[in-house]
Formats: structure tokens, C-alpha cells, sequence
């Protein structure tokens, strides 16, 4: 049963004591215990006269000594039945007016793995734990003061509410190494990008530098299938990418990719995070790719995030210009501000310059001659039919 922490080994297919996980062997020790706890209840033929049963009564006494520990080695699989089992033998030895305490041991331990590894019922734990608290109180209410006689009660509320204490520690620790998994694979998907992405844009600008310029003669379909090949595997890239990082679920809600069509919002959002920002239009507007659009969009974005971060509360300007064979994208602010350092992920000037470079344009960042800092950044287009 490799669920539990199993593991068959060669010699008469049974498990080995170091072949265990640490698991398994805490829940065979806990079966072991409460068996050799439980044994001296059985009534053996040897025992003394008066204390010795008969056949049956060994037998039966046996079985519900086996029913009380020998399920524990499964309780983080089968906590509610192990428990159920638990409080069974405990009722029937109550009944049959036997000592109560080696099945009142494994109630106990039942209730912490209740409280523990119970999934859905564990919810039910704490609620229980309280109840069994307030009996405890009543108990020594209504007995004069006899503490004892709710110890029982006491100590089925500890083992409930440790139980579902330890559940939540354990939720906390799965938490922060989901976390931690996270920020590895984000990081893995940043480093991706800044080595791979790259190289790729390099080879799709190059490649239709090449062709654009007619150089290569008969290879220009061939440069066509390199640029082609390149930008299908960088869209390929951010998908992979974008899988690694895990973003928010629920893709097929995921709203479209942002178009320069939005540059008003993301101005508005700008303006109310303490950039007031100007947007200037020059030439009519047209649909471009969605590449391009996504790149210009970003390119805005990336140049408003990087007037807050070194330059709060300088205005900026944002011009677009519709050239017929080109796309121009100016943001200018009045403040002086260093130009943002590469970041992880692509960000910073030089996301901004791969940007433009993917679609065969060119980026500059720089300080104006007459104060402040621009990027200016220009993007081939096809001349429209």
C-alpha cells in the first residue's frame, strides 16, 4: 500500500521496519502500542482462577483488542472508521462492565486523527472538541467539584482540538512551500525569458533585417521561414511561460490582450497612482497585429511604471503617431529620472527595447536636452492597401 508508506520488499513480499516512511512507522509504532496495551485485558486461560475465560470470551476479548489497534496502522487513510471502530470496542467493553482504559487510549488517539487527517469531516473536529469541553465542565458541575470524572471529556476535547490544531499547521507549511515552489518557478520563467527570448528576437530581427534589405537572393524564402519559425517559438515561449508561473486560473476567461485602444484607461490608472499623464494621438488610427499592439500598449506601460518608481509625481506626455509604414511612441516626463535597470522578467529598458526589436523597430531611452527623460520608441508597419 505505497499510499500509507509501504513498501514490499523480496524477502516473503512483507515491509521491512527501515523501508517504512517515517509516517508508516509512527502509525504501526501507535497499532503496536495500543496491541500490547490491550493484551492483558484478554481474560487468558492462564491467568488465575476467577480471572481466566473461557474459549470464547479469549476469542471475542482478542478480536476487540485487535479492532482497537491494529486499524490504526491506516488511520491517516481511514480516520472516521478507525475512530468509529475505536468508540465501538470502547462501548462494548463498557457494557460488558470491563476496564475502560487501554479502548478509552485508542478513542483518544482516533479523535486526534480525526481532528488531523479527517478532510472534509475535519471540520467537524473542533466543533466537537468544544462540545466535548463544555461536558467536562458540566460533569464537574454537576458531581460536586469531582474533577476526575471529567478528565475523560477534558481529554477528548485536547485530543480533538490538537488534532485540528496540527491539520492547519500542516496546511500552513503546504502553503509555504507552494509558495516557495512558486517563486522557483517564476524565477525559472524569468531566466527563460531573459536568456531564450533574446535570442530569439535577435534571430527574428536579423532574419527580417535580411530580408527586407534583399540580401540573400535566393534564400530570402528561407529568411522568411527563420523570421516565421522565430516568432512562432517566442509565442510558443510566452505560453510555456506563462503555464510556469501558474498565473491565474480560469484561461478561458482570461480577458483579451490590451490594444493601444486602451492607452486612455491606462493613463486614467496612471494619473490616479500619482502620474497625471497627457495622451496625444497624431494620424488616424488603425488596427495593427496584435503583437504590435501589445507591444506599444506595453511599451506605455512600462515607461508610466518607470516615471513612478523614479520620479513620482512628474507629469508625462504620451504621444502615438500613425505613420504609414510606421508606428511612433513617445513618452516624455518633465522630471529627470534614471532609465530603469533590466529587470527580471524582461523588464525595465530593455523588455521595452525587445519589444520594439521583435517587430523590427528600435527603441531609445535617455534624458532630454532640455530636462527630464524620454523613451521614444518606432515600430514597422505594413503600408495599409
Amino acid at each position: 500500500m505505497t499510499g500509507s508508506g509501504w513498501h514490499r520488499t523480496k524477502v516473503g513480499g512483507m515491509p521491512q521496519w527501515k523501508q517504512l516512511a517515517t509516517p508508516a512507522r509512527t502509525d504501526l509504532a501507535i497499532a503496536t502500542g495500543l496491541l500490547i496495551w490491550g493484551l492483558p485485558d484478554v481474560p487468558w486461560w492462564w491467568e488465575a482462577p476467577g480471572h481466566a475465560g473461557s474459549v470464547l470470551a479469549v476469542l471475542g476479548s482478542l478480536a476487540l483488542t485487535l479492532a482497537m489497534s491494529v486499524p490504526f496502522c491506516w488511520r491517516r487513510r481511514f480516520p472516521v472508521p478507525v475512530l468509529g471502530l475505536a468508540l465501538a470496542v470502547l462501548a462494548i467493553r463498557a457494557a460488558m462492565h470491563r476496564d475502560l482504559t487501554s479502548a478509552f487510549a485508542a478513542v483518544l488517539v482516533g479523535a486526534y486523527g480525526l481532528g488531523a487527517y479527517a478532510g472534509v469531516p475535519r471540520r467537524y473536529a473542533r466543533g466537537l472538541g468544544w462540545l466535548a469541553l463544555a461536558a467536562a465542565v458540566i460533569t464537574v458541575l454537576v458531581s460536586n467539584g469531582d474533577r476526575f470524572a471529567a478528565a475523560p471529556f477534558a481529554l477528548l476535547a485536547a485530543a480533538l482540538v490538537l488534532g485540528d490544531a496540527a491539520s492547519a499547521r500542516r496546511a500552513e507549511a503546504a502553503a509555504a512551500v507552494e509558495a516557495a515552489h512558486q517563486a522557483e518557478r517564476t524565477r525559472i520563467a524569468r531566466e527563460l525569458h531573459d536568456v531564450v527570448a533574446h535570442q530569439l528576437s535577435a534571430i527574428a530581427v536579423q532574419a527580417g533585417a535580411a530580408r527586407i534589405a534583399g540580401t540573400g537572393g535566393a534564400d530570402r524564402p528561407v529568411l522568411a521561414t527563420v523570421e516565421r519559425l522565430a516568432r512562432e517559438a517566442l509565442t510558443e515561449l510566452n505560453h510555456l511561460l506563462g503555464a510556469l508561473r501558474r498565473e491565474p486560473a480560469g484561461d478561458a476567461a482570461r480577458p483579451p490582450a490590451p490594444t493601444l485602444a486602451e492607452l486612455p484607461a491606462l493613463l486614467a490608472t496612471a494619473g490616479s497612482a500619482g502620474v497625471p499623464a497627457q495622451l496625444t494621438v497624431e494620424g488616424p488610427a488603425r488596427p495593427l497585429s496584435p503583437g504590435v499592439e501589445l507591444s506599444g500598449y506595453r511599451i506605455v506601460a512600462e515607461a508610466l511604471a518607470n516615471v513612478a518608481r523614479h520620479a513620482p509625481g512628474a507629469p508625462a506626455r504620451v504621444l502615438v503617431r500613425y505613420r504609414p509604414s510606421a508606428l511612433d511612441i513617445e513618452i516624455c516626463n518633465a522630471a529627470a529620472a534614471p532609465p530603469a535597470r533590466p529587470g527580471t522578467g524582461g523588464r525595465g529598458v530593455q523588455g521595452m527595447r525587445e519589444r520594439a526589436e521583435l517587430y523590427g523597430g528600435e527603441l531609445v531611452a535617455g534624458a532630454r536636452p532640455g530636462g527630464g527623460f524620454a523613451v521614444t520608441a518606432t515600430i514597422p508597419i505594413p503600408d495599409q492597401p
